[in-house]
């Protein structure tokens, strides 16, 4: 009798098994932690990167292919230290029919199949005839570091629309 009661008051040995029941829900609210951290940084890269090749843009009267080139590097290299090659940009500059006022696309450009679907209906109401709108949406494609444990992959998007700075639109190449 008195072993059995020696062994109830025995504790040796409690904090491995206390420990051994907390770490799969510490593992796991680190592994969110981690995974959420990484969304919220992206996101605010995406709306930083869509905001920056507006602005970029926006600053001009007309632009060629090499500076739209460097915009679009310029746009890539805020994602860093994440992978760049998960991400998408489309640009598309939106004309303002002078006597309808009806919006009209004047150019576009993208990179890694970058687009802008709906640029019309973005830009709609949002300038005077005659004038001009520059549209940026940016993709990111999340993947998670621990695979699909806690999210699965989800895309990140961010849409910037700017009227031009120094002139009533910003023609673009072959303009």
């Amino acid at each position: 009798m008195r072993a059995f009661q020696r062994f109830l008051r025995d504790d040796d040995g409690t904090a491995l098994l206390e420990f051994g029941f907390l770490l799969p829900v510490m593992l796991l609210l680190f592994i969110g932690v981690v995974e959420a951290t990484n969304v919220l940084r992206l996101d605010r890269k995406v709306v930083a990167s869509a905001q920056t090749a507006a602005d970029l843009l926006t600053q001009r009267t007309k632009v060629s292919n090499a500076q739209l080139d460097d915009i679009l590097t310029a746009s890539e290299m805020i994602f860093e230290p994440f992978p760049a090659a998960s991400h998408s940009v489309g640009i598309a500059a939106v004309n303002f029919d002078p006597d309808t006022g009806s919006p009209t696309l004047d150019w576009t450009k993208s990179k890694n199949g970058g687009s802008v679907p709906n640029a019309l209906a973005l830009a709609a109401g949002l300038g005077d005839p005659g004038d001009g709108v520059v549209v940026v949406r940016v993709t990111y494609d999340y993947t998670p570091i621990f695979f699909d444990f806690v999210m699965g992959p989800t895309t990140i998007e961010e849409t910037a629309v700017l009227r031009p700075r120094r002139s009533s639109v910003v023609e673009g190449p072959g303009s």
